[in-house]
């Protein structure tokens, strides 16, 4: 019961990995507000889970609605205690097709999206006397992929925002952490783990030999949002099934 008695703001929470983090918090004895901009999805999730859970409308482009979800949410359980930075969206096209509305799109949901959130969030926290925010990012923001420049541009300021935030908001006692996860089976990428040719492909590409699922990343997210990380800040966790180490499984190395 990691999280007994803890409260838990999640953006993006309607589905995919903001939905197993929610459902993950009330598992670990916590209460969950679910903030998205798809009220009707969140509200299922929140229907899903009970009284430990309440869902609230929200774009994270917009400060103000941010603000008016942190103080409901507050409100509802008396106080909160953790951010999950959860909410994004991908563009997948070539560099030279993607358009300056594609970037800034981007840019504005998922890392000016997490920078609002914290700036909502953050003087909840700080009133609790400490505090966790866990940043989703990616493992293309230590590494890059193609076909995804605004995509990769924002998750790496995401590790960057999280260091920056980590040194900002250490004096208030608030740690603040990024998730790195590689290709997850959540409903940004069904459609390609459930392809024939590219699911089992891409699958080999870890030293796990499967798809991450959207539990995998909930459950180092509530560890990052207890106590039991209370000295750990500023930290990138990868969440890939060894896929960004670069390593060889045993036994398949060619010689």
């Amino acid at each position: 019961m990691r999280l007994e008695n803890k409260v838990a703001v999640v953006t993006g929470g309607g589905g995919g990995i903001g939905a197993a983090v929610a459902r993950a918090v009330v598992e670990e004895g916590g209460r969950v507000a679910l903030l998205d901009v798809d009220l009707s999805a969140a509200e299922e999730i929140a229907a899903e889970l009970g009284g430990d859970a309440a869902a609230f409308e929200a774009d994270v482009t917009k400060l103000d609605r941010l603000e008016a979800a942190a103080a409901a949410a507050s409100e509802r359980f008396g106080g909160i205690d953790a951010l999950v930075n959860n909410a994004g969206i991908r563009i997948v096209k070539s560099f030279l097709d993607h358009t300056e509305e594609d970037w800034r799109r981007i840019l504005d949901v998922n890392l000016t999206g997490q920078f609002l959130a914290a700036k909502a969030v953050a003087p909840h926290l700080i009133a609790r006397g400490k505090g966790k925010i866990v940043n989703v990012a990616s493992i293309a923001g230590i590494g890059g992929r193609p076909n995804r420049v605004a995509y990769v541009a924002a998750k790496f300021g995401i590790v960057g925002l999280t260091r920056a935030l980590a040194m900002d908001l250490s004096a208030d006692n608030v740690c603040v952490n990024a998730l790195c996860p590689s290709m997850i089976a959540s409903p940004l990428n069904i459609s390609l783990a459930e392809d024939g040719d590219i699911g089992p492909r891409w699958a080999k590409d870890n030293l796990a030999r499967r798809w991450g699922r959207p539990e995998d990343v909930a459950k180092v997210a509530v560890f990052l949002a207890s106590d039991d990380a209370d000295y750990v800040t500023g930290s990138e966790y990868r969440v890939d099934g060894g896929e960004a180490t670069g390593l060889v499984r045993a036994g398949e190395m060619e010689l």
